[in-house]
């Protein structure tokens, strides 16, 4: 009977599985979104990240070394791009750039061995003129880009090896792309690697036709109305930045006859890396009730994404933790933090444990981290979802919120429970919240400029217009 009675618990205990923890559930949601924001990089220009760490469950990496690989089958080999944009020619007709450009030895042996490894390289052998495009040793690093072309056709290759690395060194950390890469006018790139037990970005990238002027920024400061102040440095009117271990993560601007090209995050979006335990953070005044590993892995995704869109601002802090109501699927746990500069505006994240749909790795998704402009004391930020409703975060003495539209029209209200509270409307119709006191007083009425934005545009859109 004892044995029976015992294999009858043990059955019943079978399917009986712990929550997850909240906080190791976002942290894989980091390395997934990470993850994605590489690809992106990748695919929009050149797939080379070399030493990434394995995020969560990502797809196949998008490069590999050329000496990692097997030998190709003889006459295997990636079909060349047409050479289809004139500003894709300029970028091939562009001289050699960098730091290293001056010196003819080591160009001339790039050339000669780069053109010899071709095979290896999966390169078809039509394409007999090599091209360095791009030679640069910044501290800790060597990158070199190398274009192999004809009259009509072209394929880029990119390599990379540690400061003062020889040919067969980088040849031997050349991406070799899973696919054939389409022609683009320009190539960003950029790598990441172990540090102190986590991976940073150390190299950034960014080349285009050359005549092309590139200025940098990092001190871009968020203003109460949602936009971004910011003072642009000139790096060089040739094209081409590169930025390596140790300097401050910035916002890129290229400006090619005239245009902005590109305007967005250094490297094309490559953003730092994800520590295993983010750094204790305090909740010390945050209302609701926080977890505080969930908190810290949200402080450091934030003070992250505020870093990779070269904008200034402390620490952030944590605003508010606590369950969202139930017209939420699941009714996750949530925390929400702010960080504001000294123009006036915040920068604010509402995490939420929640398990996203399942869905190709290709698919947009905020990965359930909402992002929003605020003001020091109120905050409103779209709930998971493009239509589930905004969390309203005010002083602790508010009681009741009202969302109003364009027109002034109150299209939804809800009560705060100490100054916090979830209101069930359309974010994109939402655009200004007015906050009471118990006694019907207005406390706050402010605008919310960013609630139908993008995700991770922080103020200001990315623009691609190659």
């Amino acid at each position: 009977m004892a044995d029976e009675i015992k294999e009858a618990l043990t059955r019943l205990a079978e399917p009986v599985v712990p929550r997850p923890d909240p906080y190791h559930r976002l942290l894989v949601r980091v390395r997934r979104r990470r993850q994605r924001r590489m690809t992106v990089a990748g695919v929009v220009g050149l797939a080379a990240v070399a030493a990434l760490p394995v995020f969560g469950a990502a797809g196949p990496p998008a490069a590999t070394d050329a000496a990692a690989s097997p030998p190709p089958a003889i006459g295997t080999y990636q079909p060349a791009s047409r050479i289809d944009k004139p500003m894709v020619r300029r970028l091939l007709d562009s001289p050699t750039r960098g730091n290293l450009a001056g010196d003819e030895a080591l160009i001339a042996d790039i050339k000669r061995q780069y053109r010899a490894a071709r095979a290896q390289l999966l390169v078809d052998p039509a394409l007999d003129e090599v091209k360095v495009l791009l030679a640069h040793d910044v501290p800790g690093a060597r990158t070199v880009v190398v274009a192999f072309l004809n009259d009509s056709y072209a394929s880029l290759r990119h390599g990379l090896g540690d400061a003062g690395a020889s040919v067969p060194e980088l040849l031997k950390k050349t991406g070799t792309p899973d696919e054939p890469q389409p022609l683009e006018p320009y190539v960003f790139l950029g790598r990441q690697s172990p540090i102190a037990g986590h991976y940073v970005a150390n190299l950034a990238v960014g080349l285009a036709p050359a005549g092309c002027r590139v200025e940098t920024s990092a001190d871009g400061r968020i203003r109460p109305d949602g936009t971004v102040t910011r003072t642009w440095q000139a790096v060089n009117g040739d094209g081409f930045v590169v930025r390596g271990a140790g300097q401050v993560a910035e916002r890129w601007r290229f400006t090619c006859d005239g245009v902005v090209r590109y305007a967005g995050p250094e490297g094309g979006g490559l953003g730092r890396g994800v520590v295993e335990n983010a750094p204790s953070v305090s909740t010390t005044g945050a209302l609701g009730q926080v977890d505080a590993a969930f908190a810290a892995t949200a402080v450091y995704e934030l003070q992250g994404m505020l870093e990779n869109h070269g904008l200034t601002g402390p620490v952030p802090q944590v605003v508010w933790g606590g369950r969202l109501p139930d017209w939420v699927p699941g009714a996750p746990a949530a925390v929400l933090v702010r960080s504001c500069s000294t123009a006036g505006g915040c920068a604010a994240l509402l995490a939420t444990d929640a398990d996203p749909p399942r869905q190709p790795e290709s698919a947009s998704s905020v990965d359930y981290i909402s992002v929003a402009m605020g003001q020091p004391d109120l905050v409103a930020v779209q709930v998971v979802g493009a239509t589930r409703g905004v969390l309203v975060v005010g002083p602790e003495s508010a009681v009741r919120a009202e969302l109003l539209d364009g027109e002034g029209r109150t299209i939804a209200s809800g009560r705060l429970e100490a100054g916090a509270g979830a209101i069930r409307a359309d974010p994109r119709q939402v655009t200004k919240i007015k906050i009471l006191d118990r006694d019907g007083r207005i406390l706050r009425t402010e605008a919310t400029p960013s609630l139908s934005a993008g995700f991770d545009q922080l103020g200001e859109p990315t623009v691609w217009a190659w």
